[in-house]
């Protein structure tokens, strides 16, 4: 191993000899083998799809049954075509209407958060879920904002992460107006802990016996056939895992992952060229790591607040929201590049609109906000601060021209 480590060192920290002039597909052989790399974007736990509740988990994956006010659902930031995103920088939850760039034009509450794809969520590998790493399984528990996962009766951290949404109040709960009450939102957001998943049981079980519209007799009827009495949120979160898993199990390979698989002529040699960048000199491997592209870890490249954000002032600190540490303002999980061309625009608040975009930032933010300017006067006078977070693992970036940027943008399209 100590060998392979110096001939992958050699081949990507000094100029190629006589001696080391391997081929693209040597060399990008060697890095398959030292990363143990294979593709998986496709491939789910089997453990994650209980058949019988599929429907369930469509019924309330595609309608807006459990919605406060009836008028938001899964579907409404994960749509099909848009590659199970929402295409938006940030979400329009409660309120909105319509699907993408049309939900921007409502009244609509803003969800600051960029939408993820699900892709790549029903693999075995996949334990942290939302950008802050809310929902996290480890050692054998899954930690939760309501709970440890497995005692209250959800089978995986993905079923945990698909109910979440529904106890959010901007994203599933709606709004309360002076004439106008929402049991939704009075009885779950003003719930803390293991009392929102007792609040939410409640709602759910007036909805199922007491509506009789389309939506929710959809949901019932999918209950009875898989002879469900009494469901509660954990049957719902696990539901939806089976959906969501089943649906993205026979997902397209990406070109890289054909590449995998043996087609060699699946990339062309200028993506070949941005692969070995991406693990040797480009750095880009030492977060995005493994057959996901994520360490599932948190970094921060110093990226732009924006106008919205999850907490006071309107800032988004990151997963200094979940652990309460300092050391962890404006870290995100590292995000997983699964089809990453098809799932613009990047970053946790969708600063950036393209892939190109997104490197340069990584490598020099400075540039970005001398085009840009700054979204406010707050973010000019605070952004030292987020500066200061940036991973020192950036500093080390060491791209020798345009070409290759070029070669590297080019990989990142093929997977």
């Amino acid at each position: 191993m100590l060998v392979r480590a110096l001939a992958f060192y050699l081949l990507t920290a000094v100029p190629s000899t006589p001696v080391l002039a391997l081929s693209l597909d040597d060399e990008l052989r060697l890095i398959i083998e030292l990363y143990n790399l294979r593709p998986d974007t496709c491939s789910v736990d089997a453990r994650l799809i209980d058949e019988k509740l599929i429907p369930i988990g469509e019924a309330v994956f595609n309608t807006p049954v459990l919605s406060g006010d009836r008028d938001t659902s899964c579907s409404t930031c994960h749509i099909d075509d848009k590659h199970l995103t929402d295409g938006l920088p940030v979400s329009i939850g409660v309120g909105g209407d319509g699907e993408g760039e049309h939900r921007m034009k409502s009244k609509g509450v803003v969800v600051a958060r960029n939408a993820f794809t699900l892709f790549g969520r029903g693999s075995t590998q996949y334990k942290t879920f939302f950008w802050d790493g809310k929902v996290q399984e480890f050692e054998g528990d899954i930690y939760s904002p309501i709970g440890e996962g497995y005692s209250l009766g959800f089978k995986s951290a993905l079923s945990v992460a698909a109910v979440l949404p529904i106890l959010a109040r901007d994203e599933f709960l709606g709004r309360k107006t002076l004439f106008t009450s929402n049991i939704h939102l009075e009885q779950i957001n003003e719930a803390y802990f293991n009392d929102k998943l007792k609040a939410a049981n409640t709602i759910l079980s007036e909805i199922i016996n007491g509506r009789n519209d389309e939506d929710t007799n959809q949901l019932r009827k999918a209950l009875q056939n898989a002879r469900v009495k009494n469901p509660d949120l954990p049957l719902i979160g696990n539901a939806l895992a089976s959906f969501i898993a089943n649906k993205v199990q026979n997902c397209v390979p990406t070109l890289w992952e054909e590449y995998l698989n043996g087609r060699m002529e699946a990339l062309s040699d200028q993506q070949k060229q941005g692969a070995i960048i991406f693990y040797g000199k480009g750095r880009c491997a030492g977060c995005h790591s493994g057959n996901l592209f994520t360490d599932f870890k948190f970094h921060s490249i110093g990226a732009p607040q924006g106008e919205f954000g999850t907490h006071i002032h309107g800032q988004d600190i990151g997963r200094a929201g979940v652990t309460y540490r300092v050391e962890d303002r404006y870290q995100f999980r590292t995000p997983p590049l699964i089809h990453l061309s098809k799932t613009a625009p990047y970053g946790h608040n969708g600063s950036f609109e393209t892939i190109e975009e997104t490197v340069r930032f990584h490598i020099n933010p400075i540039p970005f906000y001398a085009e840009k300017g700054w979204t406010s006067e707050g973010e000019l006078l605070s952004y030292g601060k987020i500066l200061s977070t940036r991973s020192a693992m950036l500093g080390f970036i060491s791209l020798s021209d345009k070409s290759d940027l070029e070669a590297l943008i080019a990989f990142l399209y093929s997977i």
